[in-house]
């Protein structure tokens, strides 16, 4: 049997019905979840893939009676469009019959986590069908499902058809084991008018399928998911004795675009937008005989306004030709950009009269992290007509601000002060540990909440301390259990002073010292050089902890160094050596790709004889406008990640089991990127990538301010 870590529970709930979705239309067909973890029909796969930024959840009950009888018959699978025409799926199949004794026993069944990838050739010729090639249980250790295939689909009307070719590996490599997809396999979709239902009928090559699907409308409470839910019966259906094994399955899936489209967000901008002022030069009376308002008067008012966003550390003044603006966010923790666009509206729509341009420097910890700047006239006409253009060519966007500070003509008062109002900061984030498809335990986790509160020093400076708080966990976790190393520990986790600073215009250091680890003692910190002709960084990371025992001292050192090509705004790769956690050393290679706010990272890390690969799913938690800032401030996390890994094996190493501490990177207390950076993604091209949201994020948070 294999074991292996993996990802979140999913519980499967057979009680749910379609009832009530078949009052949801659709426009079109939607695409499908089959229950080996794939687009496409009941069972078996067709030649469509998720759309790129697309996440699928999918449940069900259905199991091929070929690999037994079980009582237990669940299927989990999580997919995303990675990249255009590539789908990646991670599925759990438990086929057990789990035993209710004593945790930490073990089972009988199939357990078991697997990778499956399809790609759809870029064939896009007129009057051809699509077509796709793809493999299902892509991973190490035992092998359940694997199979490779092609196969062409296409539509016709309310018909979508697809027929394909797959051969089939029996599990474990036995020669007379059951194939699960093996031969040809085909099947057929009818789209029943606009009422969002469709009937199936399919082959796997083994035995036939029929079934009933519901695909719902766009959902906006479910963040425009689509809901699809399949009923479906087999014909034909065998034991590996013979026996006849027809059965009634359930599956239901989640689609759900993980990213907003920019012309999207310039229509929803328009949606909620509320008529501003007819343009004029900044800062001109409105009327002939009204009088003009001074530069004082402007900046106070746009000082108000900003503080009433809930933004920190606000100061405004001018330097010649430019309003200069400095603030903090904690409040809009997803991305930075949303804050920008509350602070670029608000300056180009206050600018004093004169003022030709807007200059924004971001501060984190009271430290100066980047600087935007755009023309005021070019930007009022984008918050009006949503055309970018002009925008874009005129908007600079640097490490940090190239002014001296002496210069900038602040505003009198609380105006130019840049008075900090938040204190006492307070962030809440879940931890957990977990193992997955063993043969102890279909899910074992420990549950626990993470309480971060950081009080800002001097600049660049901060000190924090991290109470954990355990929550929930399964028997097999609780002490001299099988997984007793995963269990949380109350208390006091961390206590550091963390340190930040620039050395140089494109080097950014942070270093912390303190208590780590509960009980030891010990320093981090990392380094990120941005290189000067591209996107592209390098960075350094390592950490040192000493802790003593009443057996032993105990010493933690890790470290890496690694190298960040960026393709694009959304793809970047990580090339790295690793010092990891358990001494051994070795290269890593890690894929980055943003959809939105979320992250999807694959990796492969080895060290010593172990290699892992695995899967990163990261995304903020917190509301997209969080509370303001106070003397104390209840925040969310900008960033938290759920990886799930699995050992490759070979001949040499053949078992893959649980082992925690194997192969480890080093994980720092204190993430800069995350902390300060926007989670990486503060490069040039980052910024003029996010205008729409910008102008989106003004009309939704900042344009009542304005009269």
């Amino acid at each position: 049997m294999k074991f292996a870590t993996g990802s979140v529970r999913c519980r499967h709930q057979a009680a749910l019905t379609l009832l009530g979705l078949s009052l949801l239309p659709v426009a079109a067909l939607a695409q499908g979840v089959a229950s080996l973890g794939a687009t496409g029909g009941l069972t078996i796969p067709s030649a469509y893939v998720l759309d790129s930024g697309e996440m699928a959840l999918s449940a069900g009950d259905y199991q091929d009676p070929k690999l037994g009888d079980f009582r237990r018959q669940h299927n989990y699978s999580l997919g995303f469009g990675l990249l255009p025409r590539v789908e990646l799926f991670g599925r759990f199949a438990e086929y057990t019959n789990r035993k209710s004794g004593a945790p930490g026993s073990a089972n009988v069944g199939v357990s078991d986590i697997s990778v499956n990838a399809k790609w759809q050739l870029p064939l896009d010729w007129q009057g051809l069908p699509k077509l796709a090639v793809g493999a299902t249980d892509i991973s190490g250790g035992a092998v359940y499902f694997r199979s490779q295939y092609a196969v062409v689909s296409d539509e016709y009307g309310p018909l979508r058809w697809s027929l394909g070719y797959a051969r089939g590996n029996p599990p474990g490599g036995r020669g007379n084991g059951a194939k699960v997809l093996d031969g040809v396999f085909g099947g057929a979709e009818l789209r029943l008018g606009a009422s969002g239902a469709s009937l199936l009928a399919e082959t796997d090559g083994t035995q036939r399928h029929a079934g009933l699907r519901y695909h719902s409308a766009a959902l906006p409470w479910l963040a425009d998911g689509r809901l699809v839910g399949t009923l479906q019966r087999s014909f034909g259906a065998t034991t590996a004795a013979g026996r006849a094994a027809d059965a009634n399955s359930l599956n239901l899936s989640l689609i759900v675009p993980l990213g907003v489209a920019e012309k999207t967000r310039q229509i929803q901008a328009d949606t909620a937008a509320k008529a501003l002022p007819a343009l004029a030069e900044p800062g001109a009376a409105s009327a002939e005989g009204q009088m003009v308002a001074t530069t004082q008067d402007r900046l106070d008012d746009l000082a108000r306004a900003l503080r009433a966003t809930g933004l920190d550390r606000v100061r405004v003044g001018v330097l010649g030709e430019q309003l200069v603006v400095e603030y903090e966010n904690y409040r809009y923790l997803q991305n930075e950009a949303d804050a920008l666009g509350v602070v670029l509206g608000l300056a180009a729509e206050a600018a004093p009269a004169g003022v030709t341009r807007v200059r924004v420097s971001l501060l984190k910890a009271g430290l100066q992290v980047s600087e935007v700047s755009v023309e005021v006239m070019a930007y009022r006409n984008f918050l009006r007509d949503g055309d970018a253009a002009r925008v874009n060519d005129t908007l600079d966007v640097g490490r940090r601000p190239e002014f001296d500070d002496s210069a900038v003509q602040w505003a009198a008062g609380d105006a130019g002060a840049g008075r900090r109002q938040t204190r006492f900061r307070v962030e809440l984030k879940p931890l957990l540990n977990y193992t997955l498809g063993t043969e102890f335990g279909a899910f074992d986790y420990s549950l626990a909440a993470n309480v971060r509160s950081t009080v800002g020093l001097w600049r660049g400076a901060e000190i924090y301390a991290d109470v954990v708080q355990r929550l929930s966990h399964s028997d097999n976790t609780e002490k001299g259990r099988i997984f007793a190393s995963s269990l949380h520990r109350n208390g006091l986790r961390t206590v550091a002073l963390q340190q930040s600073f620039w050395l140089g215009p494109k080097l950014f250091t942070s270093v912390g010292a303190g208590r780590y680890d509960y009980d030891g003692y010990g320093a981090e910190g990392e380094s990120i050089a941005f290189l000067p002709w591209n996107a592209d960084s390098v960075h350094l990371k390592g950490s040192y902890v000493r802790n003593p025992d009443d057996a032993r001292v105990r010493q933690v050192q890790a470290y890496s160094s690694s190298y960040r090509w960026r393709y694009d705004t959304k793809s970047w790769v990580e090339l790295g050596y690793q010092r990891y956690t358990d001494r051994s050393h070795g290269p890593s290679v890690a894929f980055t790709r943003w959809f939105g706010d979320v992250a999807v990272q694959l990796f492969a890390r080895r060290g010593g004889n172990n290699t892992f690969v695995g899967l990163e799913l990261s995304l903020p938690l917190g509301p997209r406008q969080g509370m303001g800032a106070a003397a104390v401030q209840l925040t969310g996390t900008p960033r938290w990640s759920l990886p799930i890994r699995t050992r490759l094996t070979n001949s040499s190493n053949a078992g893959n089991y649980v082992n925690d501490a194997a192969v480890r990177p080093v994980n720092l207390n204190y993430k800069p990127e995350n902390e300060l950076l926007n989670s990486g993604r503060m490069a040039p091209v980052d910024i003029k990538s996010q205008v729409q949201r910008m102008r989106e994020a003004f009309y939704l948070y900042a344009r009542d301010q304005i009269n």
